[in-house]
Order: C-alpha cells, then structure tokens, then sequence
C-alpha cells in the first residue's frame, strides 16, 4: 500500500457553513449560487437589485438562500450588507469576491469616470468585502476567501485597461492580505480563483458553461487542498507557473552537487 493510499482527505467545512457570493445575479455569481445551494451549504446572494432576477427567484423559497443588495463599490453600502448576513446567519464562512465589470473601451475612450468605476468595483470591491468579512472569520477562527481573479494583467488585450489594471491589483491584494494574518494561528486563508474563460456576457458568451466552474468551486472548499494561506488557483487545482531557464539551470546545478 502506497503512502498516499493512506492519506484520507479530512474537510475542515464547519457545519451549517455559509457562503456569501457577490456578483450573484448573473454568469458565474448565480451559477456558485446554485452550486453551493445543491451542495447543502447556505448562501447569500449579493448583487445591485433589490431582488434576485426573475429565473433566480424559485431560490427564495430555498431555507438556504436569501438575497442581500449592495454596491460593491460602496464601502458603506458593502457593510450594511454583510452586517445584515451576519444579522441572519450568524456567521460567513466562505465569501468569493465575483463582481465585476468589464467595459470594452480603449483607455483614451472611456471617461476618467468609467474606467476608476471599474477599479472600484473590480478592485476596492474586493477590499471593501474583505474587510467587512475577514474580522468575523478571524472570530471563529475559519475563513476561506475567494477573488475570482484573471491572467488578464499578464497579457493585455486591446480594450482591456481597466480590467486589466483591476486584476492585477487583486492578485497583488490577495497575497499581501494573506501575508497580514499568516502567522495569527487561525485557520483562516485568502486564494485567488481564476475559473477559466467562461460563457457569460463578459466573455461575449464565449467559453466553458460557468457550472462547470462552480463545481470547481465547491470541490475547492470541500476537499481543502490548497497547500499555503495565499495560493492562485485555476480551475479546480493550485497553480505552480513554471520555472523560469535560470531557475531551471540553478535546480540542475544544485542536482549536481
């Protein structure tokens, strides 16, 4: 028998555990909705409307879904919502941070009013988010925070500054929040998720069916496997980029001796 035939993967998921989504009225939000809820977990749906959008509305007779309306790019607003999660669950024990905004305009189109809308949603959403989270988390000593981030800053494309800008602060903010609470003894970590290139309004209905990538999402929080407090993940595994040549020619030097 292998050693890793004895290893038997053990889910820290609390019990009754709840998961706030935000960008929950479309795409990839209502499709980690849907998930989330036919994995038994509790969820709260946050998005701009009052109410969920019509073919999201039979959910509201679910006992584990209510609906929560925010500004992402609001702080005030953010608050107010997660206080009133808080009020009703008792507690938020998974967030993915999913709104976002991505306005298909060159950087010298769009109005200097747009493109800091995108920043604030995409970026100051997240943070706001997890700020208003993150200290109850800590409370009870479990947290797992997901921002559903993007390869865009890697390589971007025409049209893509703001989104591109955006997402590159939140692989940034990802890591360095997570390098914050690292040595606070608490089982408490901040990922971020890139599902993939998925069929939705941004993408112009191009891409993967986004239940795909939901059910990458609840495989995450149940098997638990990210090794570290702050690692990317894409699709449903942790990500190791590859080795640059000189750290490759380094390895092999080490190897030798």
């Amino acid at each position: 028998m292998t050693v890793e035939a004895l290893v038997v993967p053990i889910s820290r998921v609390p019990d009754d555990c709840v998961v706030a989504v935000t960008g929950a009225g479309g795409g990839l939000g209502q499709a980690l909705v849907r998930a989330f809820l036919d994995a038994g977990f509790r969820v709260a749906g946050l998005g701009r409307t009052g109410e969920p959008p019509d073919e999201m509305a039979t959910l509201l007779s679910e006992d584990r879904f209510r609906w929560y309306q925010v500004d992402v790019a609001d702080s005030a607003s953010v608050e107010a919502a997660f206080a009133r999660i808080l009020r009703d669950s008792q507690r938020i024990d998974v967030l993915f941070n999913n709104a976002a905004v991505y306005p298909r305009t060159s950087f010298l189109e769009t109005s200097l009013k747009d493109w800091v809308r995108t920043i604030e949603v995409n970026l100051l959403g997240a943070v706001y988010c997890i700020r208003a989270v993150l200290p109850a988390m800590m409370r009870t000593g479990y947290g797992r925070i997901f921002n559903v981030g993007s390869f865009a800053d890697g390589s971007p494309i025409p049209r893509s500054s703001g989104y591109a800008v955006s997402k590159g602060g939140l692989h940034a903010l990802s890591k360095a929040v997570a390098a914050d609470i690292r040595d606070m003894n608490l089982d408490v970590q901040i990922h971020e998720w890139i599902p993939g290139h998925l069929k939705t309004r941004m993408s112009e209905y191009t891409g993967l069916d986004p239940s795909i990538s939901a059910s990458w999402a609840v495989k995450l929080v149940l098997e638990d496997k990210a090794s570290s407090d702050s690692v990317l993940l894409v699709n449903d595994k942790e990500y190791v980029p590859p080795k640059r040549l000189k750290d490759r020619v380094l390895d092999l030097l080490r190897f030798r001796h």
